[in-house]
């Protein structure tokens, strides 16, 4: 059934496609420290007038603050956090209601308990839930919300919609429309400025290769209808040359519609290969002599694809 399911959207085209113009956020507080000599370790930027983005190192998560309070996500590590709740007090004195996660892997939603201790709630996928009862971690805070289709916070003017499309990079990520500004973020895939790299792509083990496209053709949708013109990275991402690190706050919301072509591309390669003959245990090797797709992937790089392929071949033999 999901590789019927797969096919049946594959050949959906949705156009999200904006040439507006982004919006320009302003850097309000950054760390003294550095990375690699030039990258602050950390650094707290302005979006609108209730919007924010927080990154540390790599990571990033956004904050809203409305008439009632505040609605935080991701608290990616414990010292991120304790670094967060420092500098929070300097923007507002409002109380934290809410901390939403967008998806289960640790290393982005670690260190929430100091904000549990405010008395906020932790909101999440009910798959999240049941992924850390079978894998607890002593730094995740557990949710107190759990939904299973969509949920929507508010704090006054600002909202925050939490929509599940089926498994992608894990079993339970969502993605976060952003009210007013109608604005998205989807964690770890969907980084401005390119949604053609491979960062952050399908390589981990549980990413559930079948869903990864129709999860993205759901996203485009929800986009389209909705009017959404940019979305904010939760990574630094590449510009055209892999070597050169962007910070990638907000961008065009054409990163998502890239980000599937990036899945759906690398699965018909595979499609391609086997109607042509070859021998399913040699696919990954035929494709990387071939440099199949690697002028078209930034960041392009042979062990991971290799590991991508045989992934996506053994998903297109069995459907698993």
């Amino acid at each position: 059934m999901k590789r019927i399911f797969y096919f049946a959207v594959i050949w959906m085209c949705i156009s999200t496609v904006s040439h507006a113009v982004q919006p320009a956020p302003e850097t309000i507080a950054e760390s003294e420290k550095t990375l690699f000599g030039k990258l602050k370790l950390w650094e707290i930027e302005k979006i609108s007038p209730h919007l924010y983005a927080y990154r540390y190192t790599f990571y990033r998560n956004f904050f809203l603050i409305g008439e009632d309070g505040i609605i935080l996500t991701d608290p990616l590590t414990v010292e991120a956090a304790k670094i967060l709740d420092t500098e929070l007090r300097k923007i507002s004195d409002k109380p934290i209601k809410y901390v939403a996660y967008s998806h289960s892997h640790w290393d982005h939603i670690s260190g929430g308990q100091i904000f549990k201790d405010q008395g906020a709630k932790f909101v999440a996928h009910r798959k999240c839930q049941e992924n850390w009862l079978n894998n607890p971690n002593s730094n995740v805070v557990k949710p107190d919300i759990v939904f299973d289709k969509t949920y929507t916070i508010s704090v006054g003017t600002p909202s925050l919609e939490m929509h599940y499309w089926g498994p992608s990079h894990d079993n339970c990520r969502v993605g976060f429309l952003i009210r007013p500004d109608k604005i998205m973020f989807i964690a770890d895939d969907a980084n401005p400025p390119n949604g053609w790299n491979m960062l952050y792509g399908a390589g981990l083990a549980d990413t559930y290769i079948f869903n990864l496209v129709p999860f993205f053709l759901q996203a485009e949708k929800l986009a389209e209808r909705e009017g959404v013109e940019s979305v904010i990275g939760s990574h630094m991402s590449f510009d055209k040359n892999p070597m050169n690190l962007v910070s990638g706050t907000i961008g065009s919301a054409r990163v998502i519609k890239e980000q599937r072509l990036f899945y759906q591309s690398v699965i018909e390669a595979v499609e391609k290969a086997m109607a042509n003959g070859i021998a399913n245990k040699n696919i990954p090797d035929y494709l990387i002599e071939q440099k199949v797709l690697a002028d078209k992937i930034i960041g392009y790089d042979e062990a991971k694809m290799k590991v991508l392929y045989k992934r996506i071949t053994n998903f297109l033999l069995t459907g698993e």
